[in-house]
């Protein structure tokens, strides 16, 4: 073997070691780098020579730098902390609005428990001033709490804007730089050599984009045609990865980056929608259509919780004004006149979509308080004239072939003139707004209606055991109110109401435990009359004596109004409902976060740097560096030793 021979061999080995100690060098330093994967160096022995004694070795080659990849595990990966993003959103989200929702005496609750509190003071003490004022003050106070708790949801909603907005600006930024990358790296798959570093920094982009929005990484093939042969293309990877969010739209093709939009909601501006814009056209995405992220979390949060959350604080808002000013019209005030509105209430709301046709919007009045429901509705106009569908979004309902004037859900419908064309849309919020807009409307503690318009008396004559138990208003009136007489005509109990002036105006048989009603009056008796017993019903003429409408409004206050809940246990179910999801979210993070770790972990132990081993591996390189030096140190002494010889 000449010098020349033998000094090749020991270039090449030196050559060799000179790479793996560069590149082990390169993984310890690379260490602590999140996203980073393990570089190899592969060797292949140098093709013999071929000599009269046989093939003689010549050395080694570096084959290629490659690095240590899993792509399912690192598809895993994307997927789980996609999935934990989306649920640690939520729940951070979730955890803001459950401290908009005050407890204890913060609460909606104690203010309406101290309400109608207040309104049992002033039935023991209807002619007491300052227990009126008191009763305008705990009815301001609830007010006030309730409009704050609305108007924190409302901030709540403005910061899920601003961070849809952000996060889609950061995404769009990212899928720009995976483009660039893709660019890159194909630029370099003529070298037939993996660009190890670009390919990592691609990965680690990507990894932050599935913290916005699950992605899924499809590899780009390219056709490449067979020169000459007429044959079929075969495809080829250029070494770009595609990227499509959660239901297959597509976010990153080859060098090609696609935008996500977040624009104003089709019919509330204060919400924000999702969208990608694919060459102009704009396809609409959903929390359930992105998959995971933190943007699929703020989505969901936004279309179910927040939504659910204002409406049934709406509902409940809508419920407290309707019924006590209600109350409050069957009672009569200081001034001997029916009561007026206690409260002000935000008016039902109809938003029309923006793709609608020009016409009139729907009006909503509330009917019955305690058939409302917590929701939102969509109303379409149907193909055929004057029908339309009525969807309630909480839950999918449908009711089919809704006419102007009809009744749903406690609310009625009338359709504006003109009518809407066919395909329009309208969206329904008969109490989401109740909350925002609810306020004092009462000024005077003299408009306080504490009093009943009537009041009962037995006959001094009567020999029965019969006594007025109640005299309750249960009803707007169908005609004006006046003195009436009430008498028992024979031992089975059979009576005549009628005018003072001797108009009868019902009779029937009285059964013991059933009122006598007439135009919203409605009289309860104790004990047995007996025949020729009267009872007088009469104006009130002193109402600062009376207090039967303020032990009505008392008994408001204990009243199934919602759900067949009264209004404080209703505020707590609002609480009830809120914590589970608060629960049920955190839970759902702790799973999702444990998978995401583990994924991580499994993903690490197979491409992540181990540095005992790289340790190791160091010194092994270092050992073959010195014996391929020792080569040459041996080659160097026969080359001195033949030119040595030649002198």
């Amino acid at each position: 073997m000449s010098a020349n021979t033998l000094m090749s061999l020991g270039s090449r080995a030196m050559g060799a070691a000179q790479v793996q100690l560069q590149t082990t060098g390169h993984n310890i330093t690379n260490a602590s780098v999140d996203g980073y994967s393990r570089q190899k160096v592969s060797l292949t022995t140098a093709s013999g020579q071929y000599t009269g004694a046989g093939f003689i070795g010549r050395g080694v080659d570096v084959s290629t730098v490659s690095r240590a990849v899993n792509r399912f595990l690192t598809s895993e990966v994307s997927a789980t902390g996609s999935t934990a993003a989306a649920d640690r959103m939520r729940a951070d989200m979730l955890a803001q609005m459950q401290d908009a929702f005050g407890t204890g005496t913060a609460g909606l609750g104690y203010a309406t428990t101290q309400l109608f509190a207040a309104w049992s003071d002033l039935a023991s003490h209807p002619d007491d001033m300052s227990a009126r004022q008191v009763v305008l003050a705990r009815a301001d106070d609830l007010a006030s709490a309730t409009r704050s708790t609305s108007d924190q949801l409302e901030e709540l909603q403005t910061s899920v804007r601003e961070e849809v907005q952000t996060s889609v600006a950061h995404v769009n930024d990212l899928a720009n730089q995976v483009a660039r990358l893709n660019q890159q790296i194909a630029a370099t798959q003529g070298a037939n050599q993996s660009p190890n570093d670009l390919l990592d920094q691609r990965d680690r982009v990507i990894d932050e984009i599935s913290q916005y929005v699950q992605v899924t990484r499809v590899e780009q093939r390219v056709s490449d045609e067979t020169v000459g042969t007429g044959s079929s293309s075969s495809a080829q990877r250029d070494g770009a990865i595609n990227l499509f969010i959660g239901s297959g739209q597509s976010l990153v093709v080859g060098s090609s980056a696609y935008k996500l939009e977040a624009t104003p909601d089709e019919f509330e501006p204060a919400k924000v929608s999702l969208s990608i814009n694919v060459a102009g056209a704009r396809r609409p995405l959903t929390d359930t259509s992105l998959g995971g992220g933190s943007l699929a979390g703020l989505m969901a949060f936004q279309n179910q919780d927040l939504t659910d959350a204002r409406n049934q604080l709406g509902r409940l808002a809508a419920s407290l004004a309707t019924e006590v000013n209600n109350q409050q019209k069957l009672g009569q005030d200081l001034s001997g006149q029916p009561g007026s509105a206690l409260f002000s209430v935000g008016a039902p709301n109809v938003i029309a979509s923006g793709k609608n046709s020009v016409s009139a919007l729907p009006s909503l009045a509330i009917t019955d308080p305690r058939a409302l429901q917590a929701s939102d509705y969509l109303l379409s106009a149907d193909a055929s004239a004057g029908s339309y569908t009525l969807t309630r979004l909480s839950d999918g309902a449908k009711t089919l072939g809704v006419t102007s004037g009809q009744t749903v859900d406690g609310f009625r419908i009338t359709i504006g003139t003109p009518a809407p064309a066919a395909g329009d849309r309208f969206l329904l919020q008969p109490s989401t707004n109740a909350a925002q807009g609810l306020s004092l409307a009462l000024d005077s503690p003299k408009g306080l209606a504490a009093a009943n318009p009537f009041v009962a008396t037995a006959g001094a004559a009567n020999t029965g055991t019969a006594t007025v138990a109640s005299l309750a208003m249960t009803g707007s009136p169908g005609a004006s109110y006046q003195s009436m007489q009430l008498d028992f005509t024979d031992s089975t109990g059979g009576y005549t109401l009628s005018t003072l002036g001797g108009g009868t105006l019902v009779s029937g048989t009285w059964s013991p435990g059933s009122p006598i009603s007439y135009n919203g009056v409605e009289l309860t008796l104790s004990g047995v009359p007996k025949a020729g017993d009267k009872f007088g019903i009469a104006l009130t003429s002193n109402s600062a004596s009376s207090n039967g409408n303020a032990l009505a409004m008392v008994a408001l206050g204990n009243r199934g109004v919602v759900d067949g809940a009264n209004l404080a246990d209703a505020y707590s179910h609002i609480l009830s409902d809120v914590g589970v999801r608060v629960q049920s979210a955190n839970s759902a993070v702790d799973v999702s976060s444990a998978v995401a770790a583990r994924a991580k972990e499994a993903l690490a132990s197979e491409t992540g740097v181990n540095l005992d081993e790289e340790a190791a591996k160091l010194i092994q390189y270092q050992q073959s560096y010195q014996a391929a030096a020792k080569i040459l140190q041996v080659a160097q002494k026969i080359f001195d030793t033949v030119l040595g010889m030649a002198n």
